[in-house]
Parts: C-alpha cells; structure tokens; sequence
C-alpha cells in the first residue's frame, strides 16, 4: 500500500432492440464454485487489517440501519479471503501485532474464510520506499547470512504459532510492495538494488514455508509483492529468478488507478504473461477505487484519480464497475485472486502516523455515516452481476448533441444523481454506456443532449416506467445486455 478495475422481464422497459447474454456455466476459476471448502481456485476478498483497531475507537458498520459484523458480512457478500499485515514488534501502535493478528485470523475463521498472511518483516509500514529492518534485527543488517535465518526462524515460528491456534492461512506474503532493498538499516539504503541480497532474504522466507508445509503435512502457498508497471513486473521477475530465487506459488501485485496507470485489461494480459512465461499466477493483493472526492475529516486523502477512461464523475456504481473489471480481467487469465485494501477503513478517532482519522474514506465500502454503500464496490466479490449497455441514437437531438445519461445507479453516494458522459460510436449519432448491475436491481434513468439538467430528454409517455423516466430491471442470470433506445423517442 502506497501511504502517503431473451431472459429478460420484457414488460419492464419496452426499448427497440434488446440481446441478453445469460450467464455462462461456472468454471474451474470461478469464485463462486471453489474446488473445495478449503481451496477456493480463485480468492475475492480485503485486507481488514484496521478493523480491531477501529472498532476499539467506536466505529460500528451498518447495513440498512442494522450493526452488522464486517468479517461476517464479506463473507456473506462472497469474500473467501482476508489479508492480514504483521508487524514484527512495534512499539508505536497496539495494533498488526502478532496478539493483533491472531485476533483478527480468528474473525476471519468464524466467518469462514481463508487468511493471506502479510509479513512486512518490519516494526512499522513497507513500501517502495520505507523497508526499515525490525529493530530487534539491527545488530545483524549488514549480515545477509544472519539476516536471513532471522527471517527463516520468524516465519517458521509464526505459522507453527498459527496451527497452533488453528488459524493457518492459506498463503503467506514474503514482504511487503518489495521493489527495492528489504530490511535496510536506512531508507536512504532503499537503493541501488541488490538483487542477489534480497533473494537471499526472499529465500529465507520461502523455505521457511515450505519446511513447515513438509514437517506439518499443510500446503501454504508463497508470494511475493511489487508495487510496480505492468511491463516492470515481468522484469522483477526475471531479475529474482537469475537470482537464484526459489520457486514461488504467487505474484502479488499492487494495484491503484492513483499509482498504476495500466487498464484491466493490460492487467490481465501481465496475469497471463507471468502464467505462461512462469507458471506463477498473479494476485492483486492490493486494489481499491474512490466513489466520491469528498473529505470526512482533516486526515488527507490519498486516492483522487479515476481509473483510466472512466468518466470523471465518482460514485459507489463506478467503483463497483471497476473492481469487477479487474477481477473478470485477473480470472479469466489464470490468476489467483483480487483482494480490495482496507474497504472499512472509515473515519473515526485512530491516531495513525499521519493523524487522527482515515486517509481512505473515500475508497471505503462505506458511506460517511459507515453506512454500506448501495450498489458499491462490496458488490464485485460475488458474481451476482451482469454487465448492461445502453445504447442511444441522439439524431433526434440535432447535430450538435453528445450522449449523456444520469439515472439512481449514478448516485453519488450522498442522495444525488449525477450526469456520465456517454461514448460517441464511431461518427454516428449513437452513443453507450456500459455499467454492472445487480441481479434483480431496478433502475430509473434517462438520457441527455448535454452535461446539464436541462438539456434531458422528455421521455415518451409510453416509455415511462418511473414518473416522468425510463426504467430498467436486470433480469437473474442474465451476464450482459444490450439495450438499444432512441433519445425522446419510442
């Protein structure tokens, strides 16, 4: 994480072309048909990693007015795993301690699923650019050898701590967004990489797992983590494996339109690249996507940008949107899993280094009041979900008219409707816009000729459906549909 993507109910929306793709057979990667209880083929899921500490300073999440547990709720929304992030012993915070931790992998037992174990090897954040040894490691950073068995007997006995308690996890993270140099005694030592240094250290962590897999009879999967360009990833790779690296189960990867500028798309070729080039699948560890530029407190935001070609109009439907398109993008090309990073991480009285409150708010699942959003991101770890493109003929509007649509999937997460730019098809007077949205979910929408209010469409009596609008409801099993309408025009 820097601190600092024919079944149809004909009689709810009369339109002039329709094409409904129904939802195709499950397959070997779909999350909703793991191979076992126990092993899932591909991971959805969070890192809830603040949420003890949150609820220690009050915070309650709500669902529809109602309390709700957060692990219990993913669960139930289709999560099937949880990152944790360990700390080794920091003396700044009572939290992402190893007491933290199994505190939380017991939570994420009871609701049934699968812990992602995220070891930073540090008293404190991990990134490209802080990776400061844990204290208790100083007196050997600059012994490698040493350094590294210290890094062998940490891990072996936090995952023999684990099976102990009956909390094993499913994967273990060797490091955290491990561009650079890992466990240095400054960050100004961060570079230049040395590689064959931090291989050394990478294997330590690595065998630790597998010895402890062949001792106990367990298959824990290893993973490292970049932070990096999809082109960039490839090449870290290579570089770990003339190395000398061990072989691994996973890449993780980081994965933020603030900091990332690749598409989903370019997301799911790289899954697809490190699979065929390495037989490693690639999990997004870390991912997450704004539904609103508003502020909840004085704690600075980190996240403001929209993904790549995404309207510039946030709101909990365009997260939704774009969470799902990484995962169908990560799935569908032999990946491992996506996981949102810290979705419940509201605002609220935690002193963190940076201040009281959340520098996240506005990437949360959550609105203001830690209300769940409707229709938000919760909504892409399950496959309840079909994409819907509408399609509009604008020639009724005159020449000069562009595509615009607003409707209630365009709230902006506080009441209000918002107008999204629609894309011109070629240089007809047709434009779309595609969404996704819940099985079963209702609908009020009409179309525009402009960005402002005025310039809406007056829908044709015939077409009413909601007042004075168009509506729509997506049919069960439906996967994707096209509706095709003429602006003002039955």
């Amino acid at each position: 994480m820097k601190k600092f993507g024919h079944y149809l109910l004909l009689f709810s929306i009369p339109v002039w072309c329709i094409s409904c793709q129904p939802k195709a057979a499950s397959s070997a990667n779909d999350a909703s048909q793991p191979a076992s209880p126990a092993t899932p083929s591909f991971y959805v899921g969070a890192d809830l990693s603040y949420t003890n500490e949150l609820e220690d300073c009050g915070v309650k999440y709500t669902v529809d007015g109602v309390e709700t547990d957060i692990f219990a709720l993913f669960s139930q929304r289709g999560a099937n795993m949880v990152r944790l992030r360990l700390w080794h012993n920091p003396t700044w915070t009572r939290y992402a301690n190893f007491a933290d931790v199994m505190r939380s992998a017991s939570r994420v037992k009871s609701a049934g699923m699968s812990i992602l174990l995220d070891l930073h090897y540090s008293d404190t954040w991990t990134d490209p650019e802080h990776n400061l040894v844990p204290a208790a490691w100083a007196s050997v950073v600059g012994d490698t050898v040493a350094l590294a068995d210290s890094v062998y007997n940490y891990t072996f006995a936090t995952l023999a701590a684990m099976q102990m308690d009956d909390v094993l996890p499913a994967a273990v993270q060797i490091g955290n967004e491990t561009n650079n140099n890992i466990l240095v005694a400054d960050n100004s030592q961060l570079l230049p990489l040395d590689t064959r240094r931090n291989v050394a250290l990478f294997n330590a962590g690595i065998s630790a797992v597998n010895d402890f897999n062949r001792a106990h009879k367990k298959d824990v999967k290893t993973m490292l983590h970049v932070a990096l360009a999809d082109a960039e990833v490839l090449n870290w790779i290579a570089g770990v494996k003339a190395a000398g690296i061990l072989d691994f189960d996973v890449i993780s990867v980081s994965y933020y339109p603030q900091w990332q500028r690749y598409t989903p798309r370019e997301l799911g070729a790289l899954a697809n690249a490190v699979f065929e080039t390495y037989g490693i699948r690639l999990l997004v560890a870390e991912t997450g996507h704004i539904w609103t530029r508003r502020w909840n407190d004085e704690s600075h935001n980190l996240v403001s940008r929209m993904a790549t070609g995404y309207p510039e109009v946030p709101c909990p439907q365009l997260q939704k949107d774009f969470l799902i398109e990484v995962k169908r993008a990560v799935r569908d090309n032999h990946g491992y899993g996506v996981l949102a990073w810290e979705p419940g991480w509201v605002s609220s009285s935690n002193a963190t280094l940076w201040g009281v409150g959340s520098n996240w708010e506005n990437v949360t699942f959550f609105d203001f009041n830690n209300e769940l959003l409707r229709h938000g991101g919760i909504d892409f770890m399950n496959d309840d979900n079909g994409r819907v493109t509408f399609t509009v003929d604008m020639g009724a509007a005159g020449a000069s008219a562009k595509g615009y649509i607003a409707g209630s999937f365009t709230d902006d997460g506080f009441g209000s409707w918002q107008i999204m730019p629609m894309r011109r098809v070629g240089t007809s007077d047709v434009f779309e816009f595609s969404t996704y949205l819940s099985h079963g979910q209702t609908i009020a929408y009409y179309y525009l000729s402009d960005s402002t209010w005025s310039a809406r469409e007056t829908v044709p009596d015939s077409l009413r459906r909601a007042g004075t609008d168009r509506s729509f409801t997506l049919a069960q099993g439906c996967d994707s549909i096209a509706i095709n309408e003429k602006f003002g025009i039955q």
